[in-house]
């Protein structure tokens, strides 16, 4: 029996492909989609997948389409003329113009980039010929090619919202693209406020711009990790642009601004780990908790896992029938990975396991989220108050030392006493690099293996069954 799912741009699946996002690109648009129309695979032919595929997909057209007023129409013209003026031999991916050309000066290269209008005049659409000038019509290659031969077009100096885009299109089909076009945003208004510029070029920016703005955020009271997330975005597009816009001689005023300490990012306050009693500790006012929250306390405890990671899971990620019972942490519409870390496989023993199956048992088959209440918000910072207002309740709290990643450190404790380093490394996705300490493993996980280990750390903790305390 196939549901009929009532959703628009969506192209059903059939017996031979998945579902897909289909959406035709108005005519303002097309400098940013480069295309007259999308249609993104939404892996998937199961009804129960499609519906959150199809947010991730909708989430991605609507943030790309956002993107239109910040595009410059001045580098969107320069692109359009440098890629037809490459195709037709015109000009190099090195040249900083194109044109113009003399007629008695320069007879064969006019002859050329004649013959190049020409083509590009036959590729134009009923709709392009029709279209009012006074409408102002979106540029075609017809229309920069003529203006480079006639007039010249140069390279516009590359903006701070070109940077963006830029580094943004080359993200399109990344699952957690709506969540990184949000931080980029962050970022652009950010810098924009502090250093009181729109949209300034990326030569105009200079290093007393970067600490203006380093220090705006520690002004607003963020975090100092918040701080070096924000400056690592900025410096992600700014890099990014260096080698997409060959800008060789620019220095990214941003690349080696120190940010600020504070005792825990200087090395003097480390996060502790929590003790079986504090444990005890919180096992009432954990019980107080809504069902989602304590179950992702459960399953922080027995994995290691973040709140960021755990919040986004997907049933389709989770697989209690297989002969290891585990869950997949890849990414996914609400949920990115960190740098340095891969898509891993995560075994679920004891009470965890318990959890698990019991949630299925009473899960909603319309609803593909684990834990719905915190799958669908932006971050986890709600769901990070809620355990820490737990903690506070408990009295097991420290600021900057006993927080709810402490669970993840006491875990990491008990595992460096029942298992090699790998297989740490491993379980908490890191040194997954090229010589990485945990990339010699190929295909295989061992995930039997990582179950045992896993199982054995959290029955030395003693935390093996938490919910029968």
């Amino acid at each position: 029996m196939r549901i009929a799912l009532d959703l628009p741009h969506l192209k059903p699946a059939t017996a031979t492909a998945n579902a897909k996002y289909r959406r035709r690109v108005p005519e303002d648009l097309r400098g940013v989609f480069g295309k007259n129309a999308v249609e993104w695979s939404l892996g998937t032919k199961d009804p129960a997948e499609i519906y959150e595929a199809w947010k991730v997909a909708h989430a991605k057209y609507e943030a790309m389409a956002g993107r239109r007023s910040k595009v410059s129409t001045e580098q969107i013209r320069w692109e359009i003329a440098q890629k037809a003026a490459i195709e037709h031999g015109l000009a190099t991916p090195r040249d900083k113009h194109i044109g113009p050309v003399d007629l008695e000066l320069e007879q064969g290269k006019y002859q050329d980039f004649t013959d190049a209008v020409r083509k590009e005049a036959e590729k134009l659409s009923s709709q392009q010929l029709g279209a009012k000038f006074a409408n102002n019509p979106a540029p075609s290659s017809f229309d920069v090619l003529l203006e480079a031969q006639l007039k010249g077009i140069e390279r516009p100096p590359v903006t701070l919202r070109d940077a963006a885009d830029s580094y943004l299109k080359d993200r399109e089909a990344r699952a957690t693209y709506r969540d990184i076009s949000k931080q980029v945003g962050l970022v652009l208004n950010g810098i924009e406020e502090a250093i009181g510029l729109e949209n300034p070029s990326l030569e105009a920016l200079s290093f007393d711009h970067a600490y203006s703005y380093r220090d705006s955020l520690r002004d607003k009271g963020n975090a100092i990790s918040t701080i070096e997330r924000r400056m690592n975005t900025v410096n992600a597009v700014l890099n990014h642009s260096k080698k997409r816009f060959r800008l060789t001689s620019w220095e990214n005023p941003f690349d080696g601004i120190e940010l600020p300490q504070d005792d825990g990012t200087a090395g003097e306050v480390k996060r502790a780990s929590l003790s079986l009693e504090e444990i005890r500790l919180t096992i009432p006012h954990v019980k107080k908790m809504n069902s989602d929250a304590a179950d992702i306390w459960l399953l922080m405890m027995f994995t290691g896992a973040g709140p960021n990671e755990i919040r986004g899971l997907l049933w389709s990620e989770v697989k209690l029938t297989d002969s290891v019972p585990h869950f997949e942490i890849r990414a996914n519409g609400t949920r990115r990975l960190k740098t340095g870390e891969r898509p891993r496989r995560i075994p679920l023993v004891g009470a965890a396991l318990h959890m698990m199956q019991s949630r299925l048992a009473d899960r909603s088959e319309r609803v593909d989220a684990v834990f719905p209440r915190y799958a669908s918000r932006p971050n986890s910072n709600t769901l990070s108050a809620v355990l820490i207002k737990m903690m506070k309740a408990a009295g097991v709290w420290e600021k900057g030392r006993k927080v709810p990643y402490s669970l993840r450190h006491t875990l990491k404790n008990y595992l460096r006493r029942v298992a090699p380093a790998n297989f740490q490394l491993l379980l908490f996705g890191h040194g997954h690099g090229e010589g990485g300490a945990a990339s010699g493993y190929g295909d295989d996980d061992l995930l039997d293996l990582q179950a045992r280990y896993l199982e054995e750390a959290i029955e030395l903790w003693g935390v093996l069954e938490f919910r029968t305390f």
